[in-house]
């Protein structure tokens, strides 16, 4: 007679509890092999592996430590653990080559919980000590938190210290529905599937407080059915704050985003793009996924990176792509770097966290490229790789910078490359686009120009815009608000010029002072030193 190996009904229960939580109902399975792995090893039919666990987390929501309470309760049913506590490791040692095990807070606990990325910075003395620390607790279930998208030396090593794999998905739009679903039905609420599917087309924190509301509401007046209405109704309620500030904001702008993308200068190419960008989006969000939203902008200063980010960001607003009122996050790639071990994770997690709902424009990304292999700036981009993916249907995140500087940055970190959806190059403007972009500025702040200035400043352009760092863009404004200075003294020392006017006189006079501050470079014939 062959002998059964398998759950009871207690078992089947505590993995019941798998289908309240979202991208985990996965592990079902590896729990159940777990279970029967133990009673073999109990009657001595196997003797290998261990019960360590290597967790995939892809999720931004807190949902390990719930996973693991689930597993907790399962294992002490079946003998596996002594206790169901669970002790969270930041750290294995303190710097320390070898580790004082007896003094480590929670190592009483039966559950050891391990977070890969934090071992990054000293990892071998690290692997040492937990081969140590997992020799002398066998009885321990040494659960290890792999947050890293890169596999390598230190995913090689951990996978010898664990037979077990499991994983805790991104949250999909069928896990938010699952979730709702199960909600209702273990509160015995009658609703209609279709009705659920619109009302979770929103960040999960939000789905879970909604849902929570509308359930103590319809116990407490004793409601057994939730209507299509009220589920609008509730999502009307968080957004009527975010309606009237978009009323008051196209009141005072009537023009759309659209309107103020197509009047930019030039960028024809890039403007054709981000409407194929936009419609892209908009189809696969009505198919019901919305695609990954991250950018990547290659080209030199001026070109109109920061200006097409803002357009972006409004587009969303106005399409309903994202969540927020077209937040718009500007900074630079040394921003997201802290002074002290630690913090840096934390503070890319808080710059995201702010843009969330709009978009994230990361300028000169490539500056977090830094010389040396665990660096503040490795975790840098480690982290902000896992927030991408982890957000990436709540935000869009801009990474910006010279060209062959970026397409560095993007080889050095593999990450970057499957989180990135859009790649787009900006292009030098031509002298006379730089004209419009001067005219522009004119109109806009009611200044004229007398004479043969247009053919100047082309000639001037024509001459600058090869030059290496040009600023394009920038350059012209900042010429502009030059000549402006000139033509104000010019103004007032005559009393009887127009005030209204830019002549060549005040472009000449520019023009002389950024030459002596920018003289071109001479060619060097024969030896230099």
């Amino acid at each position: 007679m062959v002998k059964e190996y398998g759950l009871d009904k207690q078992d089947e229960a505590i993995l019941d509890e798998l289908d309240y939580l979202c991208g985990v109902v996965q592990n079902k399975e590896i729990l159940k092999n777990m279970i029967i792995y133990n009673q073999l090893k109990e009657k001595h039919k196997i003797d290998f592996g261990n019960y360590n666990i290597i967790i995939r987390n892809n999720s931004s929501y807190n949902i390990l430590k719930d996973l693991l309470r689930i597993c907790a309760k399962l294992f002490l049913k079946n003998g596996m653990i002594q206790n169901d506590r669970i002790c969270y490791l930041d750290k294995v040692v303190n710097n320390a080559k070898y580790c004082p095990f007896d003094k480590i807070a929670g190592i009483e606990d039966s559950i050891i919980v391990i977070n890969e990325r934090k071992m990054r910075m000293n990892y071998l003395d690290e692997i040492e000590n937990l081969e140590q620390l997992i020799k002398r607790y066998q009885n321990r279930i040494f659960i290890f938190e792999d947050t890293n998208y890169t596999e390598g030396e230190v995913d090689a090593q951990i996978g010898e210290l664990a037979s077990w794999r499991m994983t805790i998905e991104r949250i999909s739009l069928e896990d938010k529905l699952m979730y709702c679903q199960n909600m209702l039905d273990s509160n015995e609420l009658k609703y209609k599937r279709q009705d659920l599917k619109e009302f979770v087309d929103q960040p999960f924190w939000k789905v879970k407080n909604k849902i929570m509301q509308l359930i103590i509401k319809c116990k407490s007046k004793e409601i057994f059915m939730i209507t299509k209405e009220m589920l609008q109704k509730e999502n009307i309620k968080t957004k009527s704050k975010t309606t009237r500030r978009k009323s008051l904001k196209n009141e005072i702008n009537k023009t759309t985003a659209k309107q103020e993308l197509d009047s930019l200068i030039g960028l024809e190419e890039i403007k054709t793009q981000v409407q194929k960008i936009l419609n892209y989006i908009k189809l696969n969000k009505e198919r019901g996924e919305l695609p990954t939203l991250h950018m990547c902008f290659n080209g030199n200063p001026g070109t109109g990176k920061t200006s097409i980010a803002r357009m972006i960001g409004k587009l969303f607003e106005e399409e309903n792509i994202l969540s927020g009122e077209g937040e718009f996050v500007e900074i630079h790639g040394r921003d997201l770097v802290a002074k002290y071990v630690g913090w840096t994770a934390q503070k890319v997690q808080d710059t995201i966290e702010s843009a969330i709902g709009g978009v994230l424009f990361i300028d000169e990304a490539y500056s977090l490229v830094a010389d040396r292999r665990g660096s503040f700036e490795d975790e840098a981009i480690a982290t902000l790789i896992k927030e991408m993916e982890d957000h990436r249907n709540e935000i869009c995140i801009i990474l910006a910078g010279y060209t062959e500087e970026m397409q560095e940055l993007i080889r050095l970190n593999p990450g970057f490359e499957s989180r990135i959806q859009f790649n787009i190059d900006f292009p030098d403007y031509s002298a006379e686009e730089l004209f419009e972009i001067f005219h522009g500025l004119c109109r806009k702040e009611k200044y004229k120009l007398t004479g043969n200035c247009k053919e100047r400043l082309i000639q001037n352009f024509e001459k600058v815009k090869g030059q290496e760092c040009f600023g394009n863009g920038r350059y012209v404004r900042n010429m502009f608000e030059k000549i402006k200075f000139e033509q104000a003294n010019r103004v007032m020392n005559t009393r009887n010029s127009n005030r209204d006017t830019i002549t060549i006189q005040d472009i000449e006079q520019v023009l002389e002072q950024l030459e002596l501050k920018h003289p071109p470079k001479q060619k060097v014939i024969g030896f230099a030193c």
